[in-house]
């Protein structure tokens, strides 16, 4: 996946550790980090989970993108792809956006923007995993033609696999 993206509104590259801090401030804000198991509480976690996405884009090659307004550069969010719950060959898509930018269409305009690269990239298969609750993630999935593909149950409760074939890039 190519480290720079642009859309009408927002650049995106990849998070580097320089970025801990201003991460951070997303990652720590019970209002912005609803998911997983929720806010982080120390700087540290937020240095891991750039290490580990630097990781996955040196040894995989799926790429995790700081999303920055393309006029003020102001960190608005995150998007990009892991392994997830479906593994490197058919990765999960994600996206984080800060509460106060939320509701402008930035998550589908990122998402839209990595999943045209995973295209590129010749990646077949994206999934999302979205729990029953989370209807603004719903709408973006479906809105980037994502289908819901099945249900499963883990501790925290019912989770929702989407899924978008994009064929390959010659395709």
């Amino acid at each position: 996946m190519r480290t720079s993206l642009t859309t009408p509104r927002l650049r995106l590259r990849p998070f580097v550790p320089a970025d801990a801090e201003e991460l951070h401030g997303l990652f720590s804000d019970p209002l912005t980090n609803t998911i997983g198991s929720g806010p982080f509480t120390a700087l540290a976690e937020t240095e891991r989970w750039i290490r580990n996405r630097m990781s996955a884009q040196r040894e995989h090659g799926l790429c995790w993108y700081a999303v920055r307004d393309l006029d003020t550069d102001t960190l608005v969010g995150n998007c990009g792809m892991l392994s997830g719950r479906t593994g490197y060959a058919e990765p999960e898509i994600g996206y984080l956006i800060r509460k106060s930018h939320q509701g402008h269409g930035y998550a589908s305009e990122a998402a839209s923007a990595v999943l045209g690269e995973c295209r590129s990239a010749g990646i077949g298969r994206v999934w999302a995993t979205i729990r029953p609750h989370n209807a603004p993630s719903r709408r973006i999935a479906e809105r980037l033609g994502m289908r819901v593909a099945r249900t499963e149950h883990d501790d925290c409760g019912p989770l929702i696999f989407y899924v978008v074939d994009l064929g390959q890039a010659d395709a």
